[in-house]
């Protein structure tokens, strides 16, 4: 094989390697991986994004493997880091998605449900609210940026040829999930403390008159006073998830696992 021959071949195995994790990434990602983004449009930032680091990151790749077993095996590993590095983001959104549904469960809304493209599932409204708007802050504040700067750097993170340790991101992914559900309590906490106010008044009502339909009552009231709420917070509740995104994906990439 010549020189130019074997140039090209190390070339596009390292574009090959690189699309694997740059395109396992891109698919979960939030915002790129979502069902309303065209497939051509992914494909071909996974492609364009490929190319560009494949000159700088030639030197760190791991050399060809002489099997296709081994080859097979270096591209599961390259898949699974990619879908790793991006469900950390994917888990960060999810804050949202869990005060909305909290929120709306305490405004009596639990039951309006709508499909959560950030989610893939159904979700309540102002869940679906807090999602889109935790997307949108994400791209108006530059920070898909980020995100794509997570992929490439994850090369000094995570050694390409190495299978990712599969044990110590169980531990991280259980550490995140508790502090998700922390951070989603935190920010629907003044419509839980508003929430049990409420059903403790609803509760006095009941004893004092049996015969009124408290819960048919309160509902006007309870759907006021959480979307008020939900009004006055809002910006504190962006603020809060944009702290939270920047130290959880910051710390993830400096290796903090």
């Amino acid at each position: 094989m010549s020189i130019i021959e074997q140039f090209l071949v190390s070339q596009i195995f390292t574009a090959l390697i690189i699309f694997c994790r740059v395109g396992s990434g891109l698919m979960v990602l939030p915002g790129f991986g979502e069902g309303y983004v065209s497939m051509r449009v992914r494909l071909l930032l996974a492609l364009s994004i490929s190319v560009l680091l494949t000159p700088l990151l030639q030197s760190s790749m791991p050399p060809i493997p002489d099997s296709p077993l081994s080859l097979l095996v270096l591209l599961v590993g390259e898949i699974m880091i990619g879908i790793a590095i991006a469900m950390v983001c994917r888990f960060i959104i999810s804050v949202m998605h869990i005060a909305g549904m909290v929120i709306a469960y305490n405004a009596s809304l639990a039951l309006a449900m709508q499909f959560d493209t950030t989610q893939a599932s159904q979700g309540s409204l102002i869940g679906n609210l807090l999602s889109l708007s935790a997307v949108v802050l994400l791209f108006t504040m530059d920070m898909h940026f980020v995100m794509l700067r997570g992929l490439g750097d994850s090369y000094t993170l995570f050694q390409p040829g190495v299978f990712p340790p599969v044990d110590d991101l169980a531990m991280y992914y259980s550490r995140l999930l508790s502090d998700v559900f922390r951070v989603a309590i935190q920010i629907a906490s003044p419509s839980i403390v508003i929430g049990l106010l409420i059903y403790l008044v609803a509760g006095i009502l009941a004893r004092l008159m049996p015969t009124m339909q408290v819960f048919f009552v309160i509902m006007p009231v309870q759907i006021f006073l959480a979307l008020f709420i939900l009004s006055a917070i809002y910006v504190s509740i962006m603020m809060e998830f944009t702290n939270f995104f920047t130290e959880t994906y910051g710390n993830f990439l400096q290796g903090e696992i």
